[in-house]
C-alpha cells in the first residue's frame, strides 16, 4: 500500500497555518407587480424588489466566494471566468435596463485542494412559461385563497448561485450548495408571485464524525434562528434536513448521496426568507473551510483515492438521472451544456459489484449512506 504524496499537501499545510480563522453560520407574497417598492421591508416590498434586491446580493457573493476559494486552494490555478449575455463582458454587473439574461461561470481546475470547483451565477428575465413547466409548478405549488395560479405563456425571471468544490483529499468531502429565486408575472394581469430555494450538503468520502456534526450543528442553529416553533411558514431544521435526504437520494442504490444539510424549495419570497436565505448562503465558507484547514494535509493511499472516484461515481449518477436542475437545464432549447454539467467531479470510478471490505471505514460510510442519522444530537 503507497501512500500518495502531493505538492498539494504542502500548499494546504502553508494554507492552515496562515490562512484567517473563520466562524461558522453566524404563502407567496402575491401583489401588483407594476408596483414599485422603496427599500426592501415588510410593508412596500414587492417580488420584484425582492428578485432585484437579491439578485445583486448573488452577484457580489459570487465574487467574494471566488476570492475566499482561490486563497484556501494555494495555486496559481485561478478561476475561469465564461461569462455571457449580460454578462458577456469582463465585469460583474447586471445590465442596466434589467432586461437580459445572462450568467458567469468560474471554474478552477488542477488546484491543491479542489480538483475541481464550479461557482455559477444564472440570471434569467422575461422567459415565458411553457405548458410543461407551468404544470410542474402548479404540482408543487400550494394553493391558498387569492394566490397567483400558474398558467402557460406567464412570464417568469430566475436567478441562482450555486458552488460544487470536489476536493483532491478523500478526507475533505465535497461541498455542494445553491440558492436560487424564482418569479412568474401574470401574464392575463398584474400580479406577482417569487419563491426561494436552496440548500447545502456535504458528501463526505470517509466520515470525521465531529466535522460533520459541526456543519449540521451550525446549520441547525442558523435555521432555528430564523424558524422558531409554529412559524407562518411551518418550516424547522428537522423539516429542510429530511427534504435533503429525500432529496439527494439515489432509488436504484437505496442509498443517499452524502450525510446531507438542509433543502427547501417553493418557499414565499418575502422580506424575512430574503434574509434567510441570504445567511444561508454567506454561512457556505464558514463551514467548509475550517474542514479543508484540518484535514486538507492528510496523507492518503491510492485505495482510498480510488475510493473516492467510486463515490463520485454515484454522485454523478445522481446529477444524470435524478437532480432537477440538471433536468431543467438540458430541457432548454440549445442548452449551455457545458454549464448545466459543470458540477459534474473530474475523474470518477465505475468498478463491477464494488464491495467494501467488513469492518472497514469504506463499510461504515455506506451503511450512513442507506440509514441517515441525526448528526445535532
Amino acid at each position: 500500500m503507497f501512500l500518495v504524496k502531493l505538492q498539494s499537501v504542502v500548499a494546504v499545510c502553508f494554507f492552515a497555518a496562515t490562512a484567517t480563522k473563520v466562524d461558522a453560520f453566524a404563502a407567496p407574497q402575491v401583489v401588483p407587480a407594476s408596483k414599485v417598492g422603496g427599500s426592501i421591508n415588510e410593508s412596500s416590498a414587492t417580488p420584484q424588489d425582492i428578485f432585484e434586491e437579491f439578485t445583486k446580493f448573488l452577484i457580489d457573493h459570487q465574487t467574494d466566494m471566488i476570492s475566499k476559494i482561490e486563497q484556501a486552494d494555494g495555486s496559481e490555478n485561478a478561476f475561469s471566468r465564461d461569462g455571457w449575455g449580460a454578462f458577456a463582458n469582463d465585469n460583474d454587473s447586471i445590465d442596466a435596463q434589467q432586461t437580459k439574461s445572462g450568467g458567469i461561470t468560474r471554474v478552477i481546475q488542477g488546484g491543491n485542494v479542489v480538483e475541481k470547483g464550479a461557482c455559477s451565477l444564472t440570471v434569467i428575465r422575461n422567459g415565458v412559461l411553457s405548458a410543461d413547466r407551468a404544470a410542474t409548478i402548479q404540482g408543487r405549488q400550494q394553493q391558498q385563497e387569492g394566490d397567483l395560479v400558474v398558467q402557460e405563456g406567464d412570464i417568469y425571471s430566475a436567478a441562482a448561485l450555486s458552488v460544487v468544490l470536489h476536493t483532491r483529499n478523500p478526507f475533505v468531502p465535497t461541498f455542494r450548495s445553491d440558492v436560487r429565486i424564482f418569479l412568474v408575472k401574470s401574464a392575463s394581469d398584474d400580479v406577482a408571485a417569487a419563491w426561494f430555494g436552496g440548500g447545502s450538503d456535504l458528501t463526505p468520502y470517509y466520515l470525521i464524525d465531529e466535522d460533520i456534526s459541526k456543519f449540521h450543528k451550525d446549520l441547525k442553529q442558523m435555521c432555528d434562528s430564523h424558524f422558531p416553533e409554529n412559524n407562518e411558514y411551518n418550516l424547522s431544521h428537522q423539516k429542510m434536513k429530511q427534504l435533503c435526504d429525500e432529496y439527494f437520494y439515489l432509488p436504484a442504490r437505496s442509498e443517499h448521496r452524502g450525510t446531507g444539510g438542509i433543502f427547501f424549495d417553493d418557499l414565499p419570497a418575502t422580506p424575512a426568507t430574503l434574509t434567510f436565505v441570504q445567511d444561508v448562503a454567506t454561512g457556505w465558507m464558514p463551514s467548509w473551510l475550517p474542514i479543508v484547514e484540518k484535514n486538507g494535509c492528510k496523507e492518503f493511499t491510492e485505495e482510498q483515492k480510488h475510493w473516492q472516484c467510486l463515490r463520485r461515481g454515484r454522485y454523478l449518477e445522481f446529477n444524470l438521472l435524478y437532480d432537477r436542475g440538471v433536468k431543467f437545464g438540458l430541457a432548454n432549447a440549445n442548452p449551455r451544456v457545458e454549464g448545466v454539467m459543470v458540477s459534474a467531479p473530474p475523474k470518477i470510478a465505475f468498478d463491477y459489484n464494488h464491495v467494501p471490505v467488513e469492518g472497514s471505514e469504506e463499510e461504515r460510510l455506506l451503511k450512513i449512506l442507506k440509514e441517515p442519522k441525526d448528526w445535532t444530537v
